[in-house]
């Protein structure tokens, strides 16, 4: 069951992810968020008890939109090479329509390498997250094996997080080139299994 009034749970989300882009995590709290989504005073807090829930309840949003972008996708997906070019275009959306989601995501997870609770919080949602990936990335069928969503998770990640905070270091390529022309290498080489 769906927690009560998730349309007003998720404005607030939305604008707390608007305040960490604007200020960081310091500037977030029950009562800004307030302001921001221009509501009356205390409603974050009816809400979300606890700083720890409001981040827990951010983290969630993200997540959900990601997963939106990524059923969007696939929608108007034409073909082409499947897997490789589905994830080369989140990427591409995702750091060029919603840049701010992710940066949101990144310093909610540096912060939670200091509060425990918001670690706990995190790997709950990273295993239901997989779990969403992969079903996401199932094709014909065929569900992807837990080792290789570890992995793209992993590599995606990493994309998301370079094309953020150095750029530079993707040498002139767009994230979603850099995306495709890792996966077409991987996708490409057999594996030791595959040798032997």
């Amino acid at each position: 069951m769906p927690p009560r009034n998730q349309q007003r749970r998720d404005l607030l989300a939305d604008a707390a992810i608007d305040i960490i882009v604007a200020e960081g995590l310091h500037g977030l709290s029950h009562r800004t968020v307030d302001v921001r989504a221009d509501v009356p005073r205390g409603t974050t807090s009816n809400y979300f008890r606890s700083r720890e829930s409001l981040l827990e309840a951010i983290v969630r949003r993200i997540v959900h939109l990601h997963f939106e972008l990524i059923d969007d996708l696939r929608a108007g997906a034409t073909g082409g090479d499947g897997l490789t070019e589905l994830l080369g275009d989140v990427v591409e959306q995702a750091l060029g329509r919603f840049k701010g989601r992710y940066v949101a995501l990144f310093e909610l997870a540096l912060e939670s390498t200091r509060r425990p609770e918001l670690q706990e919080a995190f790997a709950r949602i990273s295993g239901e997250a997989m779990t969403f990936t992969r079903e996401a990335h199932r094709t014909g069928g065929h569900e992807p094996p837990a080792e290789e969503i570890a992995l793209l998770n992993a590599f995606y990640n990493g994309v998301l997080f370079t094309s953020l905070v150095m750029p530079q270091a993707l040498g002139g390529r767009t994230p979603g080139e850099v995306t495709r022309a890792m996966l077409r290498r991987v996708l490409d080489q057999p594996s030791q299994a595959q040798l032997q």
